[in-house]
């Protein structure tokens, strides 16, 4: 069993240093580890058995749905406007596009449920009116970077999806773990930007003042999708049906509001949903290495070693806790975070349980530290996605980043501090567990 440990640990680390895809790395090595360590014949049972009744699972089907909704609603041009409806509101005070930028970004990412998708979407529709308003450059794309990281926070959300599958706990109560924690991650930002906008007028300087005509009809026009929102989110809440059936009805409701009012075409349908299947086949592809590579991990019971070794260290678990945590935003600034899940859970779930810590507010906490990673200096993947839309040098998407990432820091230090705020809407929705 130790060649096995050996061949599978060191397989995994060879792999990805050769570039070669997390997911993929994760299967092959997976593999490897469970045939030298137990044999072929292990490996081709849990092949034809457990991998397919796993992969079966019916909350997986969720999220193609949910990708296919987002790329619905991109591609039917309908999150232009959520902008706009929450753009006419603000716009007029200093700072309004930049907090309009987060409002949008928290609705986006109720319906796409993905960070990076949210920061191109949401940058393909706000750089350009920044641009013509007079807005510091760095300053907007920081703004949107930021705005976007809110979207794995609030339901639905497919990082939450696949933590529930990789930690057999309920999507339903992750979900509703989400909401607080995403729209004080929008209050956050947004005192922030009121705080630059002060400090540095230039930088996020007044839009024009809309006339209650203008916002009446930017909100009629913006309801049909915010009451598909609110249906998708609100129907797992009451009951009504499950995260699964929820992403059926969002996609379904996305599909006619492009097809009936917005600009979703044959031409466009196509594309999103090639667009969705790309995504898809990459996150199942990840999901089904993470399978294969903690079915090796739990026979050879590593997680178990790695439990014993530091719950025998002089360490106080909130210690340890910070420490994992300053790990995650290093790994997040340079790492997808559905990689990181399916990475370290396997080790690091057992960790958090022994030490009898909530997993709904560990979900939190984690989604929250790995998106902080994902504006973090220099390799941020959302600094880099919106410096690729606006089409300027990375290092000036970074220059502006810094008050948003205190932000951040601190509201993830609320976080861990006071859990209630991630577990109090779950206990009161679904009672306690």
């Amino acid at each position: 069993m130790t060649l096995g440990i050996l061949a599978g640990l060191i397989g995994l680390v060879g792999l990805l240093v050769a570039g070669t895809p997390v997911g993929l790395a994760m299967l092959i090595s997976g593999l490897l580890g469970i045939v030298l360590g137990f044999g072929p014949e292990a490996a081709f049972m849990y092949l034809s058995t457990s991998l397919y009744r796993e992969g079966a699972n019916f909350v997986l089907l969720a999220i193609p749905l949910f990708v296919f909704m987002g790329a619905l609603g991109s591609h039917g041009r309908l999150w232009e406007r959520l902008f706009r409806c929450v753009y006419t509101v603000v716009g007029r005070v200093k700072g309004g596009l930049a907090m309009a930028m987060v409002g949008a970004g928290a609705l986006l990412g109720a319906a796409s449920g993905s960070s990076t998708g949210n920061a191109a979407a949401l940058g393909k529709v706000a750089i350009a009116e920044a641009e013509r308003y007079g807005y510091q450059k760095r300053t907007t794309l920081a703004c949107i970077a930021s705005s976007a990281t809110a979207a794995v926070m609030i339901p639905p959300s497919i990082t939450l999806i696949v933590y529930a599958l990789l930690t057999e706990t309920s999507v339903a109560r992750l979900f509703a773990a989400g909401v607080v924690p995403g729209i004080a991650s929008a209050a956050v930002l947004m005192g922030t930007i009121a705080v630059i906008a002060r400090k540095r007028p230039d930088d996020l300087p007044s839009g024009p003042r809309f006339a209650l005509a203008e916002q009446g009809r930017a909100t009629l026009r913006a309801t049909p999708i915010i009451a598909v929102i609110l249906l998708v989110i609100g129907g797992i809440y009451v009951g009504l049906y499950t995260p699964t059936e929820a992403a059926a009805v969002g996609v379904l409701g996305v599909g006619l509001i492009g097809v009936v009012i917005g600009r979703l075409r044959f031409p466009e349908l196509f594309s999103a949903a090639k667009e969705a299947a790309r995504t898809t086949s990459m996150i199942f592809l990840i999901i089904v290495g993470a399978f294969v590579f903690g079915r090796f991990m739990s026979a050879t019971e590593i997680p178990q070693m790695f439990v014993d070794a530091v719950g025998q260290l002089p360490v106080n678990p909130y210690v340890t806790l910070i420490i994992l945590l300053a790990v995650y935003i290093v790994l997040g600034a340079f790492m997808d975070q559905l990689a990181i899940q399916v990475l370290t859970l396997p080790i690091v779930f057992p960790l958090i349980e022994s030490f009898e810590f909530d997993p709904y507010w560990f979900a939190i906490i984690f989604v929250k530290t790995v998106e902080i990673g994902l504006i973090t200096p220099p390799l941020g993947l959302n600094v880099y996605v919106v410096s690729g839309v606006a089409k300027v040098p990375v290092e000036e998407g970074f220059a502006g980043i810094k008050p948003f990432l205190i932000a951040d820091v601190v509201l993830l230090a609320l976080l861990v501090s006071f859990p209630d705020l991630s577990l109090w809407l779950p206990t009161l929705l679904l009672g306690e567990e």
